[in-house]
């Protein structure tokens, strides 16, 4: 039988451990970057699945109020989340975990369940049998967005020549030989300013995170988060700040340059040294994120070209819904 417990602090290290050993856990479902946020930001609902006193998932989350409703959902203080599980969970077991779920809510007043699970590229193993149990229990789609993701593979040829069109190769090489150096560690008080500006002017936007919340996440994650940053000489003039999520996908959660040295291609060189970097130290993934907006209602086709200029192809993150009052 599968028995819920809310977390609590001492259960922490046992939170931890679970999620670095489950099938599609990252550090985005660890408890010390949940806990970076300001106390009271969220109102933390996370959720422990239990079988014979032993873990079998967890589900960061939060509840959300909205008007006279009550949701559970994924904790958003992480880009995804869902249902974390443990390796080889069976179909039997998953859906007895989605049935003791809604279970739960129905039993403590919820009114709907919004799930958006890690996408499969960060999995570690195949796990489609959480999302059939999903789909079974009754969760729907809620919504769709498409990222661009690179697979990394080894061949006889350079792989940047492989994987990029041949604009973004000539790009590529026009970089190489113009003079710019790339940083694999760079200072994030030379990129912010270039990321500020760029989301201002392009997006009338501010970053997610301010430069001091990022600053202490780098210390929480000192190996895990890395800015790779173009300079020419000392003046920074682009930077991917890339996280390391877990051992298989490098996630560019920022991506920014500086307009005065476009004709430059800093974008180029950084992503071509990204690639051989993700290569050497043994990463199957390079994931530049969503180019839809909106919840995926809206289609951002240039951006879009721009990945896939790199060889990306399209990622499904997807969004379900369950709405308990159909079992109250």
């Amino acid at each position: 039988m599968v028995i819920v417990k809310n977390y609590s602090k001492e259960l922490e290290n046992q939170w931890e451990e679970f999620v670095g050993s489950s099938v599609n856990g990252t550090f985005m479902q660890e408890r010390k970057f949940l806990g970076y946020h300001p106390s009271g930001r969220f109102s933390d609902h996370s959720l422990i699945f239990m079988e014979d006193k032993k873990i079998i998932a967890l589900l960061p989350a939060a509840l959300v109020q909205q008007e006279d409703k009550s949701m559970l959902i994924s904790h958003p203080g992480a880009s995804h989340g869902g249902l974390i599980i443990k390796s080889s969970l069976s179909t039997k077991k998953s859906l007895e975990l989605v049935s003791a779920l809604v279970e739960y809510c129905v039993m403590n007043g919820f009114d709907y369940i919004r799930l958006k699970p890690v996408p499969r590229v960060y999995h570690r193993e195949f796990s489609d049998q959480l999302d059939f149990a999903l789909r079974f229990s009754g969760f729907r789609l809620d919504y769709t967005e498409l990222a661009t993701v690179l697979e990394l593979k080894k061949g006889e040829e350079p792989f940047a020549k492989r994987v990029m069109s041949d604009t973004a190769f000539r790009n590529y090489q026009k970089a190489l030989k113009s003079g710019l150096s790339v940083v694999e560690d760079g200072n994030i008080n030379d990129f912010w300013p270039i990321l500020e500006n760029k989301l201002k002017y392009n997006h009338n936007a501010k970053p997610a995170h301010t430069l001091d919340e990022i600053k202490h996440l780098k210390t929480l994650y000192p190996n895990r988060i890395k800015l790779f940053a173009a300079y020419e000489g000392v003046t920074p003039v682009a930077g991917v700040l890339a996280f390391l999520l877990n051992d298989r996908v490098i996630n560019c959660f920022y991506i920014a340059h500086h307009d005065g040295f476009q004709h430059l291609r800093p974008l180029n060189l950084i992503f071509g040294h990204m690639m051989e970097w993700g290569l050497k130290n043994g990463f199957s993934y390079l994931d530049w994120g969503i180019s839809t907006e909106a919840k995926g209602s809206r289609v951002n086709t240039g951006l879009f070209r721009f990945k896939e200029g790199y060889g990306g192809h399209g990622v499904l993150r997807e969004c379900y819904l369950y709405e308990v009052n159909n079992m109250k």
